[in-house]
């Protein structure tokens, strides 16, 4: 039972499943409506689905050892590709003279990202724990309901991911402060 809730947390929490989520319920709350439908298409077309068909594919030619890309010397490639989209997002994002705020916590999420991946080198931050504490601290600058829901989400997220063995409790910490830091800067920028 235990292992089966872990597995519904990790899923749920997932970047992709959380960071797509989040972005989309960002964008509706505080763009135009056309604005609002464009950044969440360009952030589906331009990072979300380009990252879970690369990841599908090094896991189905075995250069991946998981959907997650747990291990530390395999994230050594993730990163490269995932920092590479976001670059294309955000500059997409300045050249057709999007929003300041969508310009600016892009940017700061790509600055998290970055960070990530450095750490990467010594420690493997847990990217799920990251996402999560963004996602949960930033959206409160939309709704303290949302935002306290987001939270209890990020907490399980994180539980999880000890749970199944993925990262251990530093890995989680450094992952969960890393999300927290840049959320609050986020909630800054909005």
């Amino acid at each position: 039972m235990r292992s089966t809730v872990a597995r519904f947390f990790t899923v749920l929490g997932h970047p992709l499943i959380l960071g797509t989520l989040y972005v989309v319920l960002m964008a509706q709350a505080s763009l135009p409506p056309k604005t609002a439908l464009l950044v969440s298409l360009l952030v589906l077309g331009l990072v979300a689905l380009p990252i879970t068909v690369h990841n599908l594919l090094k896991f189905k030619k075995g250069e991946y050892s998981n959907f997650d890309v747990s291990d530390q010397k395999q994230r050594k490639g993730f990163y490269p590709f995932a920092l590479g989209l976001f670059l294309i997002l955000l500059l997409l994002f300045f050249v057709f003279e999007f929003p300041t705020r969508v310009i600016y916590n892009t940017g700061n999420f790509f600055l998290m990202l970055l960070l990530m991946a450095f750490l990467n080198i010594k420690l493997k931050a847990s990217l799920h724990a990251a996402v999560a504490f963004y996602a949960g601290t930033s959206i409160f600058g939309i709704s303290s309901i949302l935002g306290m829901l987001f939270i209890i989400l990020a907490f399980g997220t994180s539980w999880s991911r000890l749970v199944l063995k993925k990262h251990n409790l530093m890995e989680l910490f450094i992952g969960s402060l890393m999300g927290l830091f840049f959320g609050i800067i986020s909630l800054t920028l909005i």
